[in-house]
């Protein structure tokens, strides 16, 4: 493969696991959203969980 190939199939990639990460942050808080009526205190920890993602935490806290 030439450079070209290999920087298109990188930028491919790049913008797959752009396109993933978006998705994953949204679905927490679409489910956040959907469930604040039925159980305030999991869609309280959802938006928590996206906090620590945006944060860089993983599963242990910092």
């Amino acid at each position: 493969m030439d450079m070209l190939s290999i920087l298109i199939v990188a930028g491919i990639l790049v913008l797959c696991l752009l396109s993933v990460g978006i998705g994953m942050r949204r679905t927490l808080d679409k489910r956040a959203v959907d469930i604040q009526r039925t159980d305030p205190e999991t869609a309280r920890a959802l938006r928590e969980a996206r906090r620590n993602i945006d944060q860089g935490r993983g599963l242990y806290r910092r």
